[in-house]
């Protein structure tokens, strides 16, 4: 299913390779890559946060009209959502994409098992007898550390968002998480990095001047 994906994953990481000679390096460029060709979407993500944190006022009157109501409640919130043009699940699409490239790349780091057992990268290799094809303890403790931070900062910038949108994305660093312990810490570094990049993204794309006197109205 994922054949042509994770053959187009190998290529792309031995193209990199042949430039910075470490596959550590190597995976962080490719991450970043994947992070830019994702910026319109992630634009998208951080856009309609603002926008959901600008409607709660009117979501909390919505709320109280009709808090013996629910159906109306959530009809009168779809409405409201439509009005505005704003998509309360619009956080969880770059998500989705980042588990959609994680399991070839997790594939593609198998198949690159051999290459990858001999090379070192800051304590991988170094301070530990671990490789980057090989699972580490540290890096996901790191990728916890980091997901939650992110994952906490964007639910405060989406304090408008539903519950079952805010559900989605705790769910991810939970599973990240529980399965990181088994996997090539190659690909927590590719989750790290883009978390962090993430984070950086959406401080950006909030802080550009439409983005900051849309809040302030």
């Amino acid at each position: 299913m994922f054949g042509w994906l994770i053959n187009g994953i190998v290529e792309a990481l031995k193209f990199l390779n042949g430039f910075v000679h470490n596959f550590g390096v190597t995976i962080i460029l490719f991450t970043l890559i994947i992070k830019l060709l994702l910026y319109p979407l992630t634009s998208k993500q951080t856009k309609s946060m603002k926008a959901m944190q600008d409607l709660q006022p009117e979501m909390d009157k919505i709320k109280k009209k009709h808090k013996d109501d629910k159906e109306k409640q959530q009809q009168a919130m779809m409405d409201l959502y439509k009005e505005n043009n704003v998509n309360p699940a619009a956080g969880c699409l770059p998500m989705i994409f980042q588990l959609a490239i994680l399991i070839p790349l997790y594939r593609a780091i198998l198949s690159l098992s051999d290459i990858l057992n001999e090379t070192s990268f800051l304590w991988i290799g170094t301070l530990t007898n671990g490789s980057l094809a090989e699972p580490d303890v540290a890096i996901v403790i790191v990728n916890a550390l980091a997901m939650i931070a992110q994952t906490y900062v964007t639910q405060k910038m989406q304090s408008g968002g539903n519950k079952q949108s805010n559900m989605i994305m705790w769910i991810m660093p939970v599973f990240i998480i529980f399965i990181g312990f088994q996997l090539p810490s190659g690909i927590l570094l590719y989750w790290f990095t883009s978390t962090v990049f993430t984070a950086i993204q959406q401080y950006v794309i909030s802080n550009e001047p439409a983005n900051k006197e849309a809040v302030e109205q």
